[in-house]
């Protein structure tokens, strides 16, 4: 897809990639940046396979290098070839924020070449902005939240010419041009009544393209942070059963490659001890998944969960850091106390466990001054050896979250909605009264520049050098990915 020029990424994404590889001694570079395959299309596609719907395949316009033909513009002609060569009667899209406008440009194409074709849209951005996006004539139908139960009513009701009204978590346009929303509203679907998801909706061959296996063990997550949007998911974590869990890892390997590393995608892995150590105990028994996860700071202070990381496949943890400013996490993080950091993150490396922060430049209640106190700190742990990584990204206030809510209350002003802008590695959209749109892009691009410096050292858990070239390292995100 489309790329965001910053010069100060080639730099910090190849030390990072450096880190990251030397804790994950199979990992092969991407022939196609994919990075990784959209989970919910083939969570709906066995969805749909469960209620008749088997007629579908993949428009994948995302890792083809001919879909963009200068940055931000669409191939036009690239576009109308593929929808021409996939036919359909429905179309359906889950778009990013930022590629939004993208994927109205997609969908016009579609309508002009299939005019019977409908066209429905669906997932994090499309929910909150549910009416607007109804509201394009792209568009004929929006499911919001999760479409478990929304999207196979409704092919029925198409198929069987029954009004859609009576389909629930619906926006469309009545006769007169007005979005509405039906009334009846679904329930979510337990994780454990779920179908199992259509594992080779994308070619084998798309195990190439991919930097490892997205995993789901529960979805939800309890807290609320003002720059999140997880809406679509829900607050309440409900739980896969464990059995289906590694049946669907073993499926993903056999047909996209058995090298292939875990990510878990649960917003917070770590979150119920009791519950992680009864899947830790069985992919220990499994014997042979490796895998990354995500959590934060203060759910990891069990020891049995650390031991039992270490034993059972885990390489990498991602842990949501954010900023140094102990106030700025009482208002939008909640939960975090700073002070056990140093603590928390010696006990993690000393169970053998690699960590990279989740870093985010721009907070409304910060001077500049204060984001270079973040960015130095980051700094520091990686220089301490108790960090071996960090992303950075832009706050950006999307919409589903509490800041694109409610500004105001965080001190900040929403310049524009243009969503094409709203990118982690762009200036901010929004002002505050401590720091401008300005101020906050050069603490962030000099960031970029900190952070690739601190990364460019001998790996902690390994003493073996990079294999290969070393300009593959971090090709597949030279520049920042739309």
């Amino acid at each position: 897809m489309s790329t965001v020029p910053v010069p100060q990424r080639r730099l910090f994404w190849r030390n990072f990639d450096i880190q990251y590889h030397s804790v994950h001694p199979n990992l092969r570079h991407m022939k196609r940046n994919m990075w990784e395959l959209p989970h919910w299309a083939l969570w709906l596609g066995g969805v749909l396979e469960a209620h008749g719907y088997s007629d579908m395949g993949v428009l994948d316009l995302y890792t083809d290098p001919g879909t963009f033909n200068a940055p931000g513009r669409l191939a036009k002609d690239v576009v109308e070839k593929a929808a021409r060569d996939n036919p359909a009667d429905v179309y359906l899209f889950s778009p990013m924020t930022v590629n939004l406008c993208y994927a109205y440009e997609i969908s016009t194409v579609i309508k002009q070449v299939h005019p019977a074709a409908t066209v429905v849209y669906g997932g994090v951005v499309a929910t909150p902005l549910a009416h607007e996006v109804a509201a394009h004539p792209s568009v004929d139908y929006v499911v919001v939240d999760r479409g478990e139960r929304a999207l196979p009513a409704l092919l029925d009701a198409l198929r069987d010419g029954r009004d859609v009204a009576t389909v629930g978590n619906l926006v469309y346009r009545d006769s007169h041009g007005r979005t509405s929303r039906t009334a009846i509203r679904y329930p979510d679907v337990a994780p454990a009544d779920l179908p199992f998801p259509k594992i080779d909706l994308f070619p084998a061959s798309s195990g190439g393209d991919i930097r490892y296996l997205r995993q789901v063990y529960a979805l939800g997550c309890p807290y609320q942070c003002t720059f999140c949007t997880i809406q679509t998911i829900g607050r309440r974590p409900g739980y896969f059963p464990i059995e289906r869990v590694l049946r669907e890892i073993r499926a993903y390997r056999a047909h996209y490659g058995a090298h292939h590393n875990i990510y878990w995608g649960d917003e917070t892995f770590t979150l119920h001890p009791e519950r992680t150590l009864e899947l830790l105990d069985a992919l220990d028994r499994e014997g042979d998944v490796r895998y990354d996860c995500q959590t934060r700071l203060n759910c990891l202070t069990d020891d049995r969960v650390l031991r039992k990381l270490k034993s059972s496949g885990c390489q990498w943890i991602e842990i949501g850091l954010e900023t140094a400013s102990q106030d700025s996490h009482h208002t939008h993080k909640h939960h975090m106390n700073l002070d056990t950091t140093i603590e928390t993150l010696k006990r993690v490396r000393d169970a053998g466990l690699a960590t990279c922060a989740f870093t985010v430049n721009g907070f409304p209640d910060q001077t500049p001054d204060d984001m270079v106190r973040s960015i130095d700190w980051i700094s520091d742990l990686i220089d301490q050896d108790l960090l071996q990584a960090t992303y950075l990204f832009g706050l950006v206030p999307y919409p589903g979250s509490g800041m694109y809510q409610n500004p105001e209350r965080f001190g900040m002003k929403i310049l524009h909605r243009d969503f094409s802008l709203y990118h982690e590695d762009l200036p901010p959209v929004y002002a505050t009264d401590k720091a401008t749109p300005d101020q906050i892009y050069q603490v962030f691009l000099d960031g970029l520049d900190t952070f690739a410096q601190a990364m460019d050292k001998r790996p902690y858990f390994s003493d073996v050098p990079p294999v290969g070239d070393l300009t593959e390292y971090g090709g597949f995100w030279a520049d920042a990915h739309v």
